[in-house]
């Protein structure tokens, strides 16, 4: 089994995005980490026909899940955080299909040691400056209330007070010990499944940071987010206006998200 592994899920509409990934990742990939790529079954044979499958490890939806998908924004959720039950890794780091490297990596930017993952986690106070001053012209709205009553939420689940973490944005990493503790130690004993979890509130990262911080089934050992993460156009449109490169993030970050749902570029 692998102290850790690279994996995504990815689908057909993100496939010019997922190349991108992939060519970043061969780039950097000091530690040639094992790279896993999920899709649904119905198009694996589309992404063998386009992606360097000696590369990487191309496999179906289902076989995670064991069952057949109706593909959604919430199944998608339930399958990155079902990765661990294929029993190939202790850890895994989560990519997006919209995330690409912009420097070497190696395994110790992931693992504080050969058994403690590094965990995201902080209180996301840099876009919620920016979308303090911006957001209600730009975005027409206030993110930072939708975050909060959807923490909150799972706080009170599991009896929590105190900070609001975010324990996201991806590329996030995740311990298969959280994940198999959650559903040993709290989802069956309360006849539950994941899929229950999402429908209440549909953030996968932050079930796994509230149930680590519950659970201590591994150390803690908090880092700021590893990608440069553009959620919003206005946003990308605002560090483009001040100049910034793809040189200017690499100091501080391992890569950039140009997230896919507003229609990003495929690189910054």
């Amino acid at each position: 089994m692998e102290t850790i592994v690279l994996y995504t899920k990815s689908y057909s509409g993100d496939l010019k995005r997922l190349l991108v990934s992939i060519e970043s990742i061969k780039k950097h990939n000091v530690d040639n980490i094992p790279y896993y790529v999920s899709v649904p079954k119905s198009e694996l044979e589309l992404f063998k026909q386009n992606i360097d499958t000696t590369y990487v490890n191309l496999i179906a939806d289902e076989d995670i899940l064991s069952k057949n998908i109706d593909q959604s924004w919430h199944t998608q959720q339930i399958i990155k955080s079902s990765f661990w039950k294929l029993g190939v890794c202790k850890n895994y780091v989560m990519l997006d299909s919209d995330s690409y490297f912009i420097r070497d990596f190696k395994q110790s930017d992931f693992m504080y040691n050969d058994e403690t993952p590094y965990t995201v986690m902080h209180e996301q106070k840099d876009l919620f400056a920016w979308t303090s001053k911006f957001g209600q012209s730009m975005l027409g709205f206030n993110p930072y209330q939708s975050f909060k009553q959807d923490r909150m939420r799972i706080m009170e689940i599991f009896g929590r007070s105190g900070r609001i973490y975010d324990f996201g944005p991806g590329p996030i990493i995740w311990s298969s010990k959280v994940w198999e503790s959650l559903e040993t130690e709290y989802l069956q004993p309360n006849n539950l499944q994941f899929e229950t979890l999402i429908e209440f509130c549909p953030s996968e990262f932050s079930w796994y940071g509230e149930w680590l911080l519950t659970n201590k089934v591994i150390d803690l050992m908090p880092i700021e987010p590893i990608f440069k993460f553009f959620h919003y156009e206005q946003l990308y449109q605002y560090y483009k206006q001040l100049g910034f490169s793809e040189l200017d993030f690499t100091e501080q970050y391992m890569g950039i998200v140009m997230q896919s749902n507003w229609n990003a570029p495929l690189r910054y």
